[in-house]
């Protein structure tokens, strides 16, 4: 049954959101981060349990106090940009174009505002890329992105970049896939479409390294797929 948000819950919603991420974040651990870690990780599950609830202003609430708590946990950023974009920003959920496109856009503000403070900013910059990847996979009556493909695989490779420079172990090959896919030619009137290389999904659990490190080989072409 497809669920769809009135505008003005959705703004009311993405307002609040914006309020709550100016708010200041300090990398230092305290000596009571242990507990603070464990306070978070209880936030997290309100704030997942309030999403259930359909309470959007509620979760994101409770999310934000989460990465207030422990703004260094790396999943958690990831795993509010997931949410907003794969399960907020998915057909099932939002029937305009629009509407899914603002989620896409707040999930990646996540992630770009968790850089700063997160224990593995790279993973984050490697999120994005593969957000950007699916984004570009996607289209058009699913997701309109501006610029099209071409802007979606430039902004996936940009971010597969910073996330090398930052090390992760990954970024190299999937930041060379994306640039192909920016460069690869347009095809001819009647030729077929090629098969996106993965299909939109609904939020995943929190990401592990190792997860992450797999989403890329779904995400991007190999090398195989060039010619």
């Amino acid at each position: 049954m497809r669920r769809s948000l009135p505008w003005i819950q959705l703004l009311l919603a993405l307002v609040l959101f914006i309020g709550l991420s100016s708010l200041p974040m300090s990398p230092r651990r305290s000596p009571l981060a242990p507990i603070a870690s464990l306070y978070a990780t209880i936030q997290w599950a309100r704030a997942d349990a309030a999403f259930d609830e359909g309470r959007l202003a509620v979760g994101l609430a409770r999310a934000e106090r989460a990465l207030e708590l422990n703004p260094t946990a790396t999943e958690g950023w990831s795993w509010l940009a997931s949410v907003l974009v794969h399960r907020f920003g998915a057909p099932e959920f939002e029937a305009s174009t629009a509407a899914r496109r603002a989620w896409t856009e707040a999930g990646l503000a996540v992630l770009a505002r968790g850089e700063p403070t997160a224990a593995e900013p790279e993973e984050l910059a490697f999120h994005a890329g593969l957000v950007m990847a699916f984004v570009a996979s996607l289209p058009d009556e699913v997701l309109e992105w501006p610029g099209g493909a071409e802007s979606a695989w430039t902004a996936a490779a940009e971010h597969f970049e910073r996330a090398k420079a930052l090390g992760h172990p990954r970024a190299d090959d999937t930041a060379q896939a994306a640039w192909r896919e920016v460069h690869r030619p347009a095809p001819k009137p009647g030729d077929p479409l090629p098969a996106p290389p993965f299909q939109p999904h609904g939020a995943p659990a929190v990401p592990e390294a190792a997860d992450t490190a797999d989403a890329a080989d779904r995400a991007l072409p190999t090398p195989s797929d060039e010619d």
